[in-house]
């Protein structure tokens, strides 16, 4: 089973890169930007609409994950679902930084200098250098932004990464060629401990969700969050009374794929007032 996150960089022919890789290994290619919930899905964002025109021309999703993330929105815990069903490269903002702690999860970064990138998109647009560097420099501060409120990280830096590839140097098919090696190897086959910490991550975030919409929400002061490991789920964190606690555990035992539940929530005295 192979698991790769990619960035999306415009004009750095990462999506020629993820196609020809996909066609060759016979995986799905998913395409996404993240989103906290469904509710942000709605709202939409500021991504560059010459980029959207750029992904939409040749789409490749399948009609379930079409229907699943209404304009390619995904939430954390529907790309944790689609890793878990293997055998999927995942473009997009975030799921780089999402997954990296996976072992067998393969994150890469299609790179190319500005000069590339810019030749690239007046190519494929037919516009000047000046609206091409304008999109490109629009869609980069999107980019940032969001990896920014996600993650309070910089995209850009190469240790978030397994590889980067540099499409001013190597051609599509090239790098097509350096991931299907990559994937060969064995330290990113799957295995019972990468597929219990996938699942751990998934039920992690079902979880703090739910906990965020049902005890977060109702005390503005609450501080509560949860870590799972081997299935098993600690919660830890500031709660404003004892009702916020015992909710948080209660919420927590009826969550599925979990074993036990270790309540580690201190209650302070005054933190209502």
């Amino acid at each position: 089973m192979s698991i790769i996150v990619m960035t999306r960089e415009m004009g750095t022919l990462g999506k020629e890169v993820a196609r020809e890789f996909g066609r060759r290994k016979g995986v799905s290619v998913v395409h996404h930007e993240l989103v906290e919930s469904t509710e942000a899905r709605r709202a939409g964002d500021d991504e560059s609409e010459v980029y959207r025109y750029l992904e939409g021309s040749e789409q490749e999703l399948d009609k379930w994950r079409n229907n699943r993330s209404r304009g390619g929105y995904l939430t954390p815990e529907e790309i944790l679902e689609i890793a878990l069903e293997g055998d999927v490269l995942i473009r997009g903002w975030g799921a780089t930084k999402l997954l990296k702690s996976i072992p067998n999860v393969l994150s890469v970064r299609v790179y190319a200098p500005m000069e590339f990138r810019v030749r690239t998109v007046m190519e494929r647009l037919g516009v000047g250098q000046q609206e091409a560097s304008r999109e490109i420099a629009r869609n980069d501060a999107a980019h940032g932004r969001a990896f920014f409120r996600f993650f309070d990280d910089d995209w850009r830096d190469p240790l978030n990464y397994d590889m980067v590839l540099n499409t001013a140097q190597m051609s599509p098919k090239t790098c097509a060629d350096v991931l299907c090696d990559a994937v060969a190897n064995p330290a990113f086959a799957e295995t019972e401990e990468t597929r219990r910490r996938l699942t751990d991550e998934l039920t992690q975030s079902r979880l703090a969700i739910a906990l965020n919409s049902r005890v977060q929400s109702k005390h503005r002061r609450n501080r509560i969050y949860v870590s799972v490991t081997d299935g098993r789920a600690r919660l830890y964190g500031l709660a404003a009374d004892k009702h916020s606690s015992s909710l948080a555990e209660e919420i927590a035992a009826t969550q599925s794929g979990l074993s036990g539940v270790q309540n580690d929530i201190a209650v302070v005295s005054g933190l209502s007032g």
